[in-house]
């Protein structure tokens, strides 16, 4: 999968993830049976929504992580310290019904915890990617046709966990926690993951100008470019739940049902919103031929024959997974603004290069 579509997400600053959750509202209805939950990492970005969700249903939750992201975050849940690479002694000894491994990028860590938790843990549920999939990949693919990416070097860690092989090391990841738990193993392969506590700007960039009542320049690679985002909200939830009914194997968590088109989902948040900003799409050739390197800001990741925002999701359609509206993610978001910590990456052409630009096309296009 090319680079210029990957998914790149940093984990959230200590100070965005605390104040992501304040007020956000959970289901109150118990599962029916409670569950002994472990969770490999927990403060980070999806790690809080799956903890708040399961905790909401009477699940009881044990933390595994490093300690240095928000460690105040959870007061309340046990949380138990070691590394990945290697310092898993914590571990040793203990008991759970299931295991959310969420910050699993390299396959000797996954091969490692997998090792140590197996005969300890009923159901491990790794947090993957669609980025797992090979280049082949086509509409006409499911969870079990489509072709797993590929690396030189599997044993390379050479690279950042965001790195080009970060597919490819993701379905290794996936090969060593199936060969140790078999049909034991869920593997969630998300798209692009947004919502409360998103560190991105991906859709935090529209949603600023639409509050501001900007002109907005949209790049005009096709209006109707499918968009698969997913609510972390939704996502999580429908994990928590999938556990507790007994899931298995992979399942593409993307969506809506079917994909927004840019046009109409632009749209639809800044009515969302109230806004009164302008859309201006504006013609991508013309665009980058005015600047060095067109910002990648647009709800999408570039335009190819790989159809990265049309992945198949009728099987977690099938076990229960389901969507708000993407107006209802935008006004989570905009609530949150404020808590938004200062410096983090902010995407896209600043308000300055983006108004040039568009008088530009306007005095150009008449």
């Amino acid at each position: 999968m090319n680079t210029s579509r990957r998914v790149f997400i940093r984990a959230a600053t200590a100070l965005g993830t605390v104040a992501a959750f304040k007020g956000a509202s959970f289901a109150q209805e118990l599962a029916p049976k409670p569950l002994d939950i472990l969770v490999l990492g927990g403060t980070g970005f999806i790690g809080p929504h799956d903890i708040n969700y399961a905790k909401s249903r009477g699940h009881r939750i044990t933390m595994f992580n490093r300690g240095q992201t928000a460690p105040g975050l959870f007061p309340n849940v046990e949380t138990l310290l070691g590394d990945r690479d290697g310092q898993l002694d914590a571990l040793k000894g203990r008991d759970w019904d299931a295991v959310i491994d969420n910050s699993g990028f390299y396959p000797r860590h996954a091969r490692l915890s997998a090792e140590l938790l197996h005969g300890h843990v009923d159901t491990y549920m790794f947090v993957s990617s669609i980025s797992a999939y090979g280049d082949s990949l086509t509409v006409e693919h499911d969870e079990f046709s489509a072709p797993a990416a590929t690396m030189d070097d599997p044993n390379d860690e050479s690279e950042s966990p965001y790195g080009p092989s970060y597919g490819a090391r993701k379905a290794l990841c996936e090969q060593e926690i199936t060969r140790v738990f078999g049909d034991n193993a869920i593997h969630v392969r998300p798209g692009i993951i947004t919502g409360v506590g998103d560190p991105t700007e991906r859709l935090r960039h529209w949603l600023r100008r639409m509050l501001a009542g900007h002109e907005i320049l949209v790049p005009e690679a096709d209006e109707n470019l499918p968009v698969q985002y997913i609510d972390a909200v939704d996502m999580t939830a429908w994990m928590v739940r999938l556990l507790e009914d007994g899931g298995s194997g992979p399942y593409n968590a993307v969506g809506a049902e079917e994909p927004y088109r840019a046009r109409p989902l632009l749209e639809t948040i800044r009515d969302a919103l109230g806004s009164s900003s302008a859309l201006t799409w504006v013609d991508w050739e013309w665009l980058s031929a005015q600047v060095d390197e067109v910002p990648g800001y647009a709800p999408w990741y570039g335009v190819g024959p790989m159809p990265f925002m049309q992945v198949n999701n009728d099987r977690a359609l099938a076990t229960g997974l389901t969507f708000r509206p993407i107006g209802d993610t935008a006004r989570d978001m905009v609530a949150d603004l404020p808590n938004v910590a200062a410096g983090e990456w902010r995407g896209g052409f600043d308000l300055a290069t983006e108004a040039a630009l568009l008088g530009k096309w306007h005095e150009e296009k008449g």
